[in-house]
């Protein structure tokens, strides 16, 4: 069970059903337990989604990129939820289930490229050691200075996330359905 309740448009903190509206136009109307949650904080709700909106619809990344990097960060700190969600999320990027399957064996498995690969290490250093090494660094310069910067934000904006929902215990929806 969640640690912090999930809001609806009814329960939402000083009137902000504008804040809710948002999330469902933005998101969809299926809206995530995470947002949910930190509908709680409405103020700080907003600059969060602002934040994560920017990164997915803002940046020249690629999608496949992102959510290989992303999907790392969740299987490194062993939130199942982000897991669950940016599987889905990869899948339609257009990552392939068998690339998915082997995130955990990246550096021998055939089925990733080196630009993949050197994706996958930065997101697995900076996830677990908070640092990168200078090889690890230039392995991703084929993305020029500002891919390079939106890969390591989506990287350090998920490891975020992943330290808001494992405390809370943000669980799965219930229309959640894993692809």
């Amino acid at each position: 069970m969640a640690r912090i309740g999930y809001v609806s448009r009814d329960t939402m903190p000083e009137g902000r059903t504008d804040l809710y509206d948002r999330l469902a136009a933005e998101r969809g109307p299926n809206l995530e337990h995470i947002f949910l949650a930190l509908a709680n904080a409405p103020d700080l709700a907003e600059a969060v989604l602002g934040l994560a909106t920017a990164l997915r619809k803002k940046t020249t990344l690629s999608r496949v990129f992102r959510e290989l990097a992303v999907v790392t960060v969740g299987l490194e700190t062993d939130a199942q939820y982000e897991v669950e969600h940016h599987w889905n999320a990869a899948l339609r990027a257009g990552v392939r289930r068998e690339q998915l399957e082997h995130l955990g064996d990246f550096e021998t498995a055939s089925c990733f490229t080196g630009q993949e690969s050197a994706v996958i290490r930065l997101a697995k250093e900076v996830t677990v050691a908070g640092k990168v090494a200078d090889s690890t660094w230039e392995a991703v310069s084929f993305l020029g200075d500002r891919g390079r910067l939106e890969l390591l934000l989506t990287i350090a904006w998920y490891n975020c996330v992943v330290r808001i929902i494992l405390p809370l215990q943000i669980e799965k929806e219930p229309w959640f359905v894993r692809l």
